[in-house]
Parts: C-alpha cells; sequence; structure tokens
C-alpha cells in the first residue's frame, strides 16, 4: 500500500472532502468569488497584431511603414446605384450629402469615433492635376460642380477615365459601381507613454476656433479643414530616427464604433433608397464578427446549453445532474477568465474553444460519476456509499483524462503565435479546474443533491408522468449494450480490419490536406461581408492590399529617373506575371508620369518618366507644390523612402502562397539592381497579405506538427500509466481515428483546414481520450474482480462505462450540432466536424476497443503491480 501511495489518496479523497465539507465549501465559494471579481479585468485582444510576436518582421515593417507614411488602415465602401450610373446627377447629389454628413459628424463631438477619419476619398474630392502655363494645379474632379445635362455628365465621364488612377478605385468599367476610401489614423498612436504624443493626437482632431462648421458649405472648404488635420497629425507622429518607432495596435473592437457611425450616415433614408453598399476592410470586418456574435449568442449558445441541459435530465431522471453538471462547467470557466483577468493576460476570440472544451471535460466527467452513481443505486447501495464507491472507482480516470488532456493542449506553445500559446495555457488551466472541481466538490454536491433524494410522494409524480411521455433511456440502452459485445465476439479480428482500414483512408485523406485561409470566407455563403468582398473583387480594385516600402537611405534617391524606372518595371512586372491575384498597382511613378505629361500638353506620349534628373526633381517639385498632401503618401519628404500599393483580390492564402515566393524573387531582382547604386537599401512588405501568408506558413508548418505532437505525447503518457507499449497503444489507437477522421474528410472532399478545426483537434482528443481512459481504468477493476475472465470484465464494462460514454457523446454530440448553424465559417465547422468526431470516438470506444482487447489480451498492468496480484494468489 505504501508503495502506492496516489490511488490511494484518490480513492480516499470522498471521505477526506467530507470530513472538512465546511472548510471546502468556504475554500471554493472564497476562490470563485475571488476569480468572479477578476473578469471584468480580463483584457481581450483583437488586433489583428496580436498574431505574431512583438519582433516579427511583418509588425517591425508595419511600423516603419507607418512611421512614414501613417496609418493603412481605412474602410473602403462601393456603393451601386438603383439608377446604374455613378455620374448621374441623382448619384453625385447622394454622394455629396454622405462626404457632407460625415465630415460634419466627424467635428460634432469629442467622443465619435469619426474623428479618426483622416480623409474621405469620392469621385467629388478626387484630385485632378492640371497646367496653369508652366505650373501645376491641384483640383477637384467635381467638387460642388454637379452636372445638370447629359452632354455635361458625358464630358465628365470622358475626364474622369482619362485619370489613370480612377477606375477601379472611384467606379467599375461600367460605371455600375461606384467607390469611396475612407482613410483613418487607427494604429499610429505611439507605444510610448509619452503625453505629448497623445495631446497632439487629441489636438489634431479639434476643430479650428476659426472655421465654423456650419460655415462650411463648399467641398472645397471641407476640403481644407480635413487638410489642416492631416498636416497636424504627419508632424506630430514622424519621426525622424533610426530606432524602430513602435504604435499601440489598432484593436478590431475599436473599429466597431467607427462602423457603427459610418453606417448611421450610409442607411439614413435618404441616401439608402438610392444606394446598395459594399464594405470591405477591417473595420466592415469587426462588425461583421460583433453583429454575428450579437445575434448568436442567444439562439446558438443558449441552444447549446438548453440541449446539453435536457439531454443530461433525459438520461439521469435528475435536476441535481443538470444544475451540478453545468455548475462545474460554470465555475471553471469562472476560474479561468477570472485568473487570467488577474494575471492580466489578453484573451481572444480563441476563448469560446477553450469554453467548450471546459464544457466537454466537465459533463464527461460528470457523467461518468452519474452513470456510475445510478449504477451503484440499482444494486442496491444506499446514496452515500453509491457517492463514495463511484468517486472511488472513477477519480483516477478523471485524474488521467485530464492530465492528457492537460499535456495535449500545452503542446500548443510550440506554434510560435502568441494567441495560440494564450489558448493553449488557459484550456490546460481549464481541464486542470473541471478535475479539482470534480474530484474535491462533486461529492459534496452530491451530498447535498443526488439523483434518487427526492422526496418520495414527489418522486413518485415525476416518475409517473416522465415514464408516462418520456421513455427510459438508459434501459433501451443497456439492451442495445448487451449485444455490443456479442457483435464484438463474433469477428473481433474483422471489427480491427474495418476501423484500420477506415484509419488508413482518413490518413490519406489528411495527405491530401492544404492549408487555407480566406479573410472574407470566414463567413458562410450569402454573409454580407463574404458578399461585399465577392462584389469587389468583380468589379472594383479587389478587397486586399500589398505594401512595399523601399528605404534607399539616401536623400534624393527618388529624384534619380533609374530608381523610378526599375520601380515602375516592377510594377508592370507584377500586374502582367501576377494577374490572377494582382489588380493594380501605384507608387510615385504614376505621379511622375501625370505630372510629366499634365506639363506636357497632356500628350499620351509624355505620361513618361523623364530621363533628364532634373527635369524630374523639378516635376515633383511643382507636383508638391500643387498637392502636398498626395505627395506625402507617396516619398519622404527627402525622396529616400517611398512605397508601392498592390491591389490584391480575395482568393484565398493557398492560391497566394502558389506566387508569393515567385512575386518576393522578382521584388528581390530589382532591390539587387538599385543596390549597385543605393547599397544600403532596405525592402520591407506589409498589408494584409503578408501577415496572412506570414499566418499560413506559421500554420502549415507548426499546426499539424502540433497534433502529431499530441498524440505522441499521450501515446507515452498512456504506456506510462498503463504499464506497457502494448497497452499504451492499443488504448491510444482507437483516439486516432476520430483525430484523424476530421482532416482525412477535409482533404477526401477537397476542402482546406484553417485555424479553427485545427484548434478544434486537441479538443476532439481530449474527449475519445476521457472515454478510453475510462473505459480501461474500469476494465482493470473488474478483470480482478472477475478472476481475470477477459469477456465477462468486458460485459460488465461496456454496460457501466459505454451507459456513460453514449450519453456523453449525445449530448456533446448534438451540442456541438447547434454550433454548425453559425454564420462564421469556422463556428460552424467546429460543430460540423466537432459532432462526427465525437460519434467516431464513441464508435471506437464501443467495438474497436473491445475487439482490441479480445485479440491482444493486455494486462494494462505495471511489472510491480503484476507481482503483488501474484504474491495475493499464493497467500490465498
Amino acid at each position: 500500500m505504501s508503495k502506492n501511495p496516489k490511488p490511494h489518496f484518490l480513492e480516499n479523497v470522498t471521505d477526506m472532502v467530507r470530513k472538512r465539507r465546511l472548510i471546502v465549501w468556504l475554500v471554493f465559494v472564497a476562490i470563485t468569488v475571488f476569480t468572479f471579481l477578476g473578469i471584468p479585468k480580463t483584457k481581450f485582444d483583437m488586433t489583428i497584431e496580436g498574431w505574431f510576436k512583438e519582433e516579427d518582421p511583418v509588425l517591425v515593417a508595419m511600423d516603419e511603414f507607418k512611421a512614414q507614411f501613417g496609418s493603412n488602415e481605412g474602410v473602403y465602401i462601393v456603393y451601386k446605384p438603383q439608377d446604374g450610373d455613378v455620374f448621374s446627377p441623382k448619384s453625385l447629389e447622394t454622394i455629396k450629402g454622405i462626404y457632407k454628413d460625415i465630415i460634419a459628424e466627424k467635428y460634432a463631438s469629442d467622443s465619435t469615433q469619426l474623428k479618426h477619419i483622416v480623409k474621405v476619398n469620392t469621385i467629388l474630392n478626387a484630385q485632378l492635376l492640371m497646367a496653369d502655363g508652366d505650373v501645376l494645379v491641384s483640383r477637384q474632379l467635381i467638387g460642388d460642380n454637379i452636372p445638370e445635362t447629359q452632354a455635361e455628365i458625358e464630358e465628365l465621364r470622358k475626364l474622369a477615365q482619362t485619370q489613370r488612377s480612377f477606375p477601379l478605385l472611384f467606379f467599375s468599367k461600367d460605371m455600375k459601381y461606384g467607390g469611396m476610401l475612407i482613410e483613418t489614423d487607427f494604429g499610429t498612436e505611439l507605444l510610448e507613454d509619452e503625453e505629448s504624443s497623445g495631446d497632439s493626437e487629441g489636438e489634431s482632431f479639434e476643430e479650428p476656433e476659426e472655421l465654423a462648421m456650419d460655415e462650411l458649405e463648399t467641398l472645397d472648404e471641407l476640403e481644407a479643414l480635413d487638410e489642416l488635420v492631416v498636416e497636424d497629425f504627419s508632424d506630430a507622429e514622424v519621426k525622424k530616427s533610426e530606432e524602430r518607432v513602435r504604435f499601440k495596435h489598432a484593436d478590431l473592437s475599436e473599429l466597431v464604433p467607427l462602423m457603427e457611425e459610418i453606417n448611421a450616415i450610409l442607411y439614413k433614408p435618404e441616401y439608402k433608397e438610392h444606394f446598395d453598399y459594399y464594405a470591405v476592410g477591417n473595420a466592415p470586418l469587426a462588425y461583421e464578427q460583433q453583429t454575428i456574435a450579437s445575434s448568436e449568442a442567444g439562439p446558438i449558445y443558449l441552444g447549446l446549453l438548453l440541449i446539453i441541459s435536457i439531454l443530461l435530465w433525459f438520461f439521469v431522471r435528475s435536476f441535481s445532474a443538470v444544475v451540478w453538471s453545468l455548475l462545474i462547467v460554470i465555475m471553471s470557466a469562472v476560474w479561468t477568465i477570472g485568473l487570467a483577468g488577474w494575471m492580466e493576460v489578453e484573451v481572444t476570440v480563441f476563448l469560446m474553444l477553450t469554453v467548450m472544451l471546459i464544457l466537454t471535460i466537465g459533463v464527461c466527467d460528470a457523467s461518468h460519476i452519474f452513470s456510475g452513481f445510478l449504477f451503484f443505486r440499482n444494486q442496491g447501495y444506499d446514496r452515500r456509499t453509491s457517492v463514495l464507491k463511484v468517486f472511488q472507482s472513477t477519480n483516477k480516470a478523471i485524474m488521467l483524462t485530464a492530465l492528457t488532456s492537460i499535456i495535449g493542449m500545452l503542446a500548443c506553445l510550440i506554434i510560435p503565435i502568441p494567441r495560440i500559446q494564450v489558448f493553449g495555457i488557459m484550456s490546460a488551466a481549464g481541464v486542470a479546474f473541471a478535475c479539482i472541481l470534480t474530484i474535491f466538490l462533486l461529492p459534496l454536491m452530491l451530498d447535498a443533491w443526488a439523483p434518487g433524494k427526492d422526496d418520495r410522494s414527489k418522486k413518485k409524480k415525476l416518475n409517473f408522468s416522465s415514464g408516462k411521455y418520456v421513455p427510459n433511456f438508459s434501459v433501451f440502452l443497456q439492451k442495445r449494450l448487451n449485444n455490443v459485445l456479442l457483435i464484438v465476439e463474433k469477428n473481433p479480428v474483422g471489427i480491427i480490419f474495418f476501423f484500420l482500414m477506415v484509419l488508413g483512408i482518413t490518413i490519406y485523406g489528411a495527405t491530401m490536406l492544404k492549408v487555407d485561409t480566406n479573410i472574407a470566407n470566414q463567413f458562410v455563403e450569402g454573409n454580407p461581408y463574404r458578399e461585399s468582398a465577392r462584389i469587389i473583387d468583380e468589379k472594383m480594385m479587389g478587397s486586399l492590399n500589398m505594401e512595399i516600402y523601399l528605404d534607399l537611405d539616401k536623400a534624393n534617391a527618388f529624384e534619380n529617373p533609374m530608381v523610378l524606372k526599375k520601380i515602375d518595371e516592377l510594377q508592370r512586372t507584377l500586374e502582367k506575371n501576377y494577374g490572377e491575384v494582382v489588380v493594380s498597382t501605384s507608387s510615385l511613378v504614376e505621379v511622375v508620369k501625370k505630372a510629366n505629361q499634365t506639363l506636357n500638353e497632356g500628350r499620351k506620349e509624355m505620361y513618361v518618366i523623364p530621363d533628364d534628373p532634373n527635369v524630374l526633381a523639378q516635376t515633383l517639385f511643382m507636383f508638391n507644390m500643387a498637392n502636398p498632401e498626395d505627395r506625402r503618401k507617396q516619398v519622404s519628404d527627402n525622396y529616400s523612402k517611398s512605397h508601392i500599393s498592390v491591389q490584391l483580390y480575395n482568393v484565398g492564402s493557398h492560391k497566394y502562397m502558389k506566387v508569393y515566393e515567385r512575386m518576393h524573387k522578382d521584388i528581390d531582382a530589382t532591390i539587387s539592381e538599385l543596390k549597385q547604386q543605393y547599397p544600403d537599401t532596405r525592402v520591407s512588405i506589409t498589408g494584409a497579405l503578408p501577415m496572412n501568408m506570414k499566418f499560413v506558413q506559421i500554420i502549415a508548418g507548426n499546426g499539424l506538427q502540433n497534433i502529431v505532437v499530441v498524440l505522441i505525447t499521450i501515446t507515452v503518457v498512456l504506456i506510462f500509466v498503463f504499464g506497457s507499449p502494448q497497452g499504451g497503444l492499443i488504448a491510444i489507437i482507437p483516439n486516432l481515428i476520430p483525430s484523424l477522421l476530421t482532416l482525412g474528410l477535409l482533404g477526401l472532399t477537397g476542402n482546406s483546414v484553417d485555424i479553427d478545426i485545427l484548434l478544434l483537434l486537441p479538443v476532439v482528443v481530449g474527449i475519445s481520450v476521457d472515454d478510453t481512459v475510462h473505459f480501461i481504468s474500469r476494465y482493470k477493476d473488474k478483470l480482478k474482480l472477475e478472476g481475470g475472465d477477459i469477456k465477462a470484465a468486458l460485459h460488465h464494462t461496456i454496460k457501466e462505462v459505454g451507459q456513460a460514454a453514449t450519453f456523453t457523446s449525445l449530448v456533446l454530440g448534438l451540442g456541438f450540432g447547434v454550433l454548425s448553424f453559425s454564420e462564421m465559417e469556422g463556428t460552424a465547422n467546429v460543430g460540423k466536424f466537432g459532432s462526427i468526431a465525437i460519434f467516431s470516438a464513441l464508435m471506437c470506444d464501443l467495438f474497436l476497443l473491445p475487439a482490441l482487447i479480445m485479440v491482444f489480451k493486455p494486462k494494462f498492468q505495471k511489472k510491480g503491480e503484476m507481482k503483488i496480484e501474484k504474491k495475493m494468489v499464493v497467500q490465498d
């Protein structure tokens, strides 16, 4: 006995907590209150940058870009006029009203989120370069001069089409769709705790006293006010320093109020009656995510709890089973989230999966407890003794399942993504808390209120009514479980062969798997954001972007014709060779060409980069005088830094991966040529595409590897626990099929795997291992009682554990199935594939595991345990 103290402790823990029930209750209540108070302190990291470590090159590149050119966080809104013409007087008047309302609301209150808007770009205020003698001037394309006659409209249409940067940005090729780009300053607040930077940002958006909003009527006046703001903002934010300038990450939750205020203007009756809208960008994305979360939180997640509650009552026929099971889950979740709040750990959207794992483990263990409790009650034991015996027989299994699940979740630490690492740690903590509460608190809960403790008259009445209208499922199930072993006995080898064939097919399917993430496809078909991305890809400039940031580290380098020509060549290469993903490119090159053409009587052949450096410098000087704001967006003040903007289709990361490497080679080739004259030239790529590519590379390289590590680690643990490689392998084989079935089905059907599916797999492993460990632990005990009779031990084990495993699988399988109705593709996949994996795990535990035991006859014992048993037999 002294050589094996751990089982002794677990078997006697129920008596220990009963003797100190008051202290135990007080301790658990105190911990719950303490952690509950920490929940309001919980910080949610909804930033895109949160996917990467702070020193990741992707974030460094983004900070460099922001330090020089400001935020790239904007909202692109495409509108479709009812009359089918973006240049009709009605369409122009409507967009003019929207523009004026946004600017007016921006300055109406200090609390408005519209104050973060830097500029609103529309077809009305699109800048048109004109020549006034030898001087360049910039004016608005339309301004307040809305055309009235058809001749004026056609003249305006032709003029707009001559501007190479206008098509696809402000209007589609067929003129049936228009575009409006709203630039913001999100993500440009300095990370350093400097009062001056904070003040400058706030002050830069205050309405100048000399300009009263009610006196500003024309678009020129409104534009002038915004230019004052932009200039102040630029001076405050741009630092000429060799050190990296760090910025606070733009939280997606901060973008939701901005989109709400923009929508409040867009959907005014006078505007909505003429326009249909399609918006992309992080603000519309965050808004759609929150809208879905708000609308689904009630129906889906409350529906999930309702189904679980109904099924628990249906199986156990006691409300105590429902209340105590859910209370264990709720307390575990409160402890996990509250502790994260007190420790100032930033949680993410994966918190839902953590709660689902806690729900899974909590309900699984509670179901085994209640099923065993009813089993002992049916054997004639009183309530108190039944509670003691069920915990004596299941505590070790509960501890082992928790240990394997914790190890599985901690394997997430090998993925170098902070959010996934936090998910792994929080999930491991949640499983540990559920285990502690089940072992130490649930016995006291059952002492207070357990099935069979109700008043006899009430119980009789309840049983009468429920028995009359609701059949006793446990009786029905026991009859079916009696047939399971008969089926296995007939052909255990055939059953093993069948399941191994399924395993082989799933492994083959997994080899065909591809990792793919698509920003728009995180929503189901027909979702507004997904539809917006499709329309903008088909009709306008594409819904994704990439910025190629160039630092030649020498003043006036971008006044060198050779430099601009090399950039021009790179742009044409990107547009020509990667047309399946690249919509268009733009840079200082287009500005120079247009300015040169304008200064040369608008002749088409003059849309070129001047060969003479002096002419080029003079052209840039005149453009800066005409439109300093647009010049600052293209090149630094000393002409040493610039960038190329690349507009892209949203085609998914798998397709981008095929061309991204080739694009890199073309970019590197251009940089190599520039380094011949500017040896310190640096290039970095930032924007939505590079961040997505880096994310996919990490997931592809580590995500599937994580699953393999989890399975190997759990196998080693099971080998140690069950005393032999044979026992460990037999225990893990039934868990391979549920774990790999999801990947295999995705691969065989040609679908891709995303982060939600990869993080679902540890949850599936937790469910399947939970039932397997309970099965083997009970089988070991029954094998001893039956004197080594394998069939008798399996018969009793299937009746006891099989019932609990079926209960939990039905409860969790149907509960997960509710998630499949979500509008979020990832959540829906978790529901669909989670249910499939849960039910396949049940089949493996009921049929494959008994077949393996019958064929290979493992002892599931360590050598020390076998020697002790032999001595006991000799003594007898």
